[in-house]
């Protein structure tokens, strides 16, 4: 005995129904001049993704950082990096050699082999009254840490930068 489904005329009818409708979705009509409508196939929407920014690798500590041609930096931590917290300083200067501080710095400090299980999340530097930028950094444990900078101009990045050291 054979073992068949038989649809009903009205089951059948809904059944290639939802089927065309499934088929011709991504299709849609268009009024042309002569002839009618034309039937042409769109493409899904895609939003453009911004490309990932680049990071500059940086100097060692102590060394000229150059931003364009208007600021350069100098980074240090206020004792080698080790387990516990270490002080990120960055000293930021315009292009005749004097002190600045109207730019805006951010840091994320994390380990890479890590993925994002010790990352910081992105924090602003605080000025002293010195005019230094400043971030802690809270070490957890020794590998390679890495901290990127974004430096920001009236709320623009204009820079990233990122260092890496060993604990």
């Amino acid at each position: 005995m054979c073992n068949r489904r038989i649809f009903s005329a009205p089951a059948l009818a809904s059944f290639v129904l939802a089927s065309l409708i499934v088929v011709a979705a991504p299709y849609r009509a268009l009024d042309c001049a002569e002839g009618g409508p034309k039937v042409v196939a769109t493409a899904p929407s895609c939003e453009a993704k911004e490309a990932p920014p680049v990071y500059n690798p940086l100097p060692g500590a102590g060394q000229k950082v150059w931003i364009g041609q208007e600021y350069y930096f100098i980074y240090s931590f206020d004792k080698k990096p080790q387990m516990g917290t270490v002080i990120l300083k960055i000293q930021l200067f315009d292009k005749n050699g004097k002190r600045s501080t109207s730019l805006s710095i951010t840091g994320d400090c994390g380990m890479p082999s890590m993925g994002s299980a010790h990352d910081s999340g992105s924090q602003p530097f605080k000025l002293n009254k010195k005019g230094d930028y400043l971030l802690p950094l809270n070490i957890v444990m020794p590998g390679e840490w890495e901290v990127k900078l974004h430096f920001s101009q009236d709320q623009k990045v204009i820079y990233y930068g990122n260092l890496k050291f060993k604990v």
